[in-house]
């Protein structure tokens, strides 16, 4: 028997406009996935390059003002890879494969399962543009006929433990 691992981690991306509340989902179902045991990895997309992951007056704060295009910080419990480079999403993804779910806020022209976020009526704009939608979460009132797919599940950010129990269903069968 082999050793080797073909488990692949479940994948889904929250996606949205700016303050559809993307993170918050993505914190709470983090939250609960990882209570029912499982390992999630969070990938953010930072469209503006404004993050900053050190502080100055650090030693690896020095390291990178001095010129480091990498920067690995270790300890017994914590890893921090700081890299001056782009990269891929579909690289990441796969540098996180021994993670049992990968949640991916932003990225929305990835190609992988996507709960759309929805503040505004016109938000559902996305609907038409992006590919891969499995559910909206809203708090709005959105008028669903407008919406051209019977199938398209809906949820109530405020559910955001019903949101995890169906993907769970959904994506793991359970």
């Amino acid at each position: 028997m082999s050793d080797i691992q073909t488990k692949q981690p479940h994948i889904v991306q929250i996606v949205g406009y700016k303050n559809s509340g993307k993170s918050t989902l993505t914190a709470a179902l983090t939250k609960q996935l990882t209570f029912l045991g499982r390992r999630v990895a969070v990938i953010k997309h930072d469209g503006h390059d404004h993050f900053q992951m050190d502080q100055e007056g650090t030693d690896s704060y020095n390291f990178t003002a001095n010129g480091a295009s990498a920067v690995v910080v270790m300890s017994d419990t914590r890893t921090a890879i700081i890299e001056q480079r782009a990269t891929e999403l579909r690289d990441m993804v796969e540098y996180l494969t021994e993670y049992d779910w990968i949640l991916i806020e932003g990225h929305k022209q990835a190609a992988y399962p996507k709960l759309l976020m929805i503040r505004e009526p016109e938000d559902l704009i996305l609907y038409e543009q992006l590919k891969g939608i499995i559910a909206v979460v809203t708090r709005a009132a959105v008028d669903r006929d407008d919406v051209a797919c019977e199938q398209l599940v809906w949820h109530d950010i405020q559910q955001t433990e019903h949101i995890g129990n169906w993907l769970l269903q959904r994506i793991e069968g359970i």
